[in-house]
């Protein structure tokens, strides 16, 4: 039932610390008009689940009183109506017309006169021309989204009751006519019930509890919440979000950087401005917790000649350029952990585009690292700057890596001096891995949360700004 409200209810908003918003989605008008010609789907799977209820009629004769009552009456077959919407400063407002609808069940009977009778059979309805009108608007609690119904009106053009299977054709007679017309009036007034009342009430408790720390995958969660009531205009309808992504138990807090602008906007079914700061808070919280880590040593064969600590007259390795290592730790290897030295930073602007700045360490110890971690023997540090183009694949924002410039610098050394010589020796290998370093953490990629089974496509397009 909770899929009626597919159209507020797209992105799942939640709770959390913060007010800035750093995420805005907006459903424009051509949003709508696909579920006015797709819609339709939403409803074939919706409208048999509705639950009719039990219709009972007390009548009375002058020979007699009795009750006649349904029981088990479902939806046997449904035609979907056609659907559209209308937007408006004070919400949405879709209709339907042209749908048809049959049900089936069972009635029975209890006549009472002199002694008690029982009597029952089948029944069916046939239902055309339903025309369903609906206002509704959204709101949030506590920083959930829920829904609340306007306007509801139900016209059914044509609707035949046929009830039959009875032995005692008299004691049908009695009731036949005005159980008819109850019928009538209860299948009539039920998509309005069903929607001021059960369904409505069951979709704002399904919203309000979901949960407020969502896995995305690889223990990554996303947190969002709404900073306001969704808002309608004639063109979309707009929500405003905090949001930040984080790894396991970590927290962020991210601010907005900028306002949200229309400027240069050539608007699709769904518009969405992210802040510089989710990701932020992504790296922020890779870093934290030393997700961005590789290590280099003699088990990587294109790796084991330049990292032993002696080799011959001609070879190289990193022992020809230390000769500490050569006098104190001979025909041994050194290990490369690499991993991010402090925060990295996206940066993003209208004039650059988008660029990922980070400076990663590269620590030295004689292998196995595990035994002598404790035992560091330089350190290096790789500045990074590089130039990202955002792209989309299955629901996730992700980055690719266009190029890069790298400087390398020594923060100290226990192993003698490192010399512009060593550091132009090695550059391959600081280089390949710092690439590598960046490509791990765009790969993570930004969720974008979608309803059910629905998709974005790759006919996007996405627009920098500051």
């Amino acid at each position: 039932m909770k899929k009626l409200f597919v159209l507020f209810l797209i992105i799942k908003l939640i709770c959390s610390s913060y007010n800035n918003e750093t995420l805005k989605l907006r459903m424009n008008r051509s949003f709508f008009d696909f579920f006015s010609k797709n819609g339709h789907h939403v409803v074939d799977e919706e409208i048999p689940k509705i639950t009719i209820p039990e219709i009972r009629l007390p009548f009375s004769t002058s020979i007699g009183n009795g009750v006649v009552k349904t029981d088990d009456l479902k939806v046997k077959s449904f035609i979907s109506p056609r659907i559209d919407f209308k937007l408006s400063d004070s919400g949405i407002r879709w209709w339907t017309w042209g749908g048809e609808i049959k049900l089936s069940g069972k009635w029975g009977a209890k006549f009472t006169e002199v002694i008690t009778i029982r009597d029952k059979g089948w029944l069916n309805a046939h239902a055309t021309g339903i025309e369903v009108n609906i206002s509704a608007s959204g709101y949030q609690l506590d920083g959930q989204p829920q829904v609340e119904i306007g306007d509801c009106t139900v016209l059914i053009q044509n609707l035949d009751v046929e009830i039959g299977g009875s032995v005692l054709s008299w004691l049908v007679n009695l009731f036949e006519t005005p159980f008819s017309k109850l019928v009538k009036q209860v299948i009539n007034a039920q998509a309005c019930t069903a929607a001021r009342g059960i369904l409505l009430n069951e979709a704002n408790q399904f919203l309000h509890s979901l949960p407020n720390h969502v896995n995305i995958g690889a223990n990554f969660y996303v947190d969002y919440f709404l900073t306001g009531n969704p808002h309608a205009t004639g063109d979309f309808l707009e929500l405003d979000m905090a949001a930040d992504i984080v790894y396991g138990k970590s927290s962020c807090h991210p601010t907005k950087v900028g306002n949200w602008t229309d400027s240069g906007l050539s608007p699709k079914m769904l518009t969405a401005w992210v802040s510089v700061s989710i990701p932020n808070c992504l790296v922020e919280s890779a870093h934290q917790n030393k997700l961005v880590t590789f290590l280099i040593s003699k088990n990587i064969p294109v790796a084991e000649p330049y990292l032993r600590t002696s080799c011959g007259f001609l070879g190289l390795c990193i022992g020809r350029f230390f000769k500490k290592l050569r006098s104190d730790y001979p025909n041994n290897h050194v290990d490369l952990y690499f991993h991010t030295y402090n925060v990295p930073l996206f940066v993003m602007s209208a004039k650059d585009g988008v660029m990922l700045n980070m400076s990663l360490a590269v620590d030295l110890f004689i292998n196995p690292y595990v035994k002598t971690k404790e035992n560091i023997l330089a350190r290096l540090v790789i500045d990074t700057s590089s130039d990202v183009m955002p792209f989309l694949k299955d629901n996730r924002i992700h980055g690719q890596l266009i190029n890069s410039t790298m400087v390398t610098r020594s923060e100290f050394s226990n192993i003698g001096n490192i010399s512009e010589v060593f550091l132009n020796a090695f550059s391959n290998v600081f280089s390949v891995t710092a690439r590598q370093a960046v490509r791990t953490i765009l790969n993570v990629g930004i969720q974008i949360p979608s309803y059910d089974n629905i998709l974005l496509t790759s006919k996007y397009s996405m627009t920098i700004f500051v």
